[in-house]
């Protein structure tokens, strides 16, 4: 399947394949985020107010079961997650995934004659380790693997935990490492977006001003300057495009005086380890927004608000 990127940085009309990869370290809040989406396909939306009309599964219905199960077990129960782990043996191919039909209202849409927008996505799903590889291990032999799986992707959804800034090197030489076997393993000239979203922006010090594009872009260059950097480099290309996200899977308690509805468990140089502090109260936000411009090339006001 396909559908048109139109880019609101770059003039262009061709046709990418809306497969979205999802990388990023451990801890990051990748399944989380996934989970959250999934869980979201569980509800109709009573919001009048929100952008998303519904979300539903599609393909593996193992595999969205399960997200829906961890779903119930962080957003219900308030349990912690473990991290995705690499199985024995690993191969591209054993990657989980997921498979979103997102719908959202007319309101977003371009076309006065469109009723709804539908983005029908698939995502994989890699386990944290493939991203040490990268600034670690580039000898690992099922990298490669990896990296070829990630070639055909036109969309790449870069999550990074906001508290770990202290990683910024790392994450800078891990890009580094992984665009370099993009190049040598795929064609440069591939039409391709990432999308590089801040994790757990309920987090004091990260969510103030997350509705502002640019105030998101200067949060991300005090916190990342080199991983920004980075991309920067990679964009300096006519077939790519990098923007900037921030999202949440927990949200914020409160409307005036907003706080985190996060209890942090843990923390040290890798990030912050967290669970929900009242389930009954989920709020996520940004969640589909990433997606939405991975697909479309656009930015939509409240998609970064809902």
């Amino acid at each position: 399947m396909n559908i048109p990127w139109l880019s609101s940085k770059k003039s262009s009309s061709s046709s990418i394949n809306p497969d979205i990869h999802l990388i990023g370290d451990r801890g990051s809040g990748k399944t989380a985020y996934l989970a959250s989406l999934a869980y979201l396909s569980q509800f109709t939306n009573p919001n009048l107010d929100s952008p998303i009309e519904s979300i539903t599964t599609f393909g593996d219905q193992e595999a969205s079961q399960e997200l829906i199960n961890y779903a119930k077990d962080i957003l219900e129960k308030g349990l912690e997650l473990e991290s995705t782990k690499l199985i024995d043996d690993p191969h591209a191919k054993d990657v989980r995934i997921y498979g979103f039909n997102i719908t959202l209202k007319s309101h977003l849409s371009k076309n006065p004659n469109s009723e709804r927008v539908k983005l029908p996505v698939t995502c994989k799903d890699y386990s944290g380790e493939f991203f040490e590889d990268l600034i670690y291990n580039m000898g690992n032999p099922y990298l490669d693997n990896y990296i070829e799986d990630c070639k055909s992707a036109g969309g790449i959804l870069l999550l990074i935990d906001g508290t770990s800034n202290s990683n910024d090197a790392n994450y800078a030489q891990g890009l580094a490492n992984f665009f370099k076997g993009l190049d040598h393993l795929g064609d440069v000239s591939q039409k391709r977006r990432i999308a590089f979203t801040l994790g757990k922006c309920d987090l004091p010090g990260l969510w103030v001003n997350r509705n502002n594009p640019g105030e998101i872009i200067e949060k991300i260059e005090n916190r990342f300057p080199k991983t920004m950097n980075q991309l920067k480099i990679w964009e300096d290309n006519e077939s790519r495009e990098v923007d900037y996200f921030v999202t949440s899977s927990f949200g914020l308690l409160g409307e005036k005086y907003p706080e985190p509805n996060t209890k942090i468990i843990e923390r040290d140089k890798n990030g912050s380890y967290c669970i929900i502090r009242k389930p009954k109260l989920w709020r996520s936000f940004g969640l589909v927004s990433p997606i939405y411009w991975l697909c479309t090339g656009e930015r939509h006001k409240s998609l970064d608000e809902s």
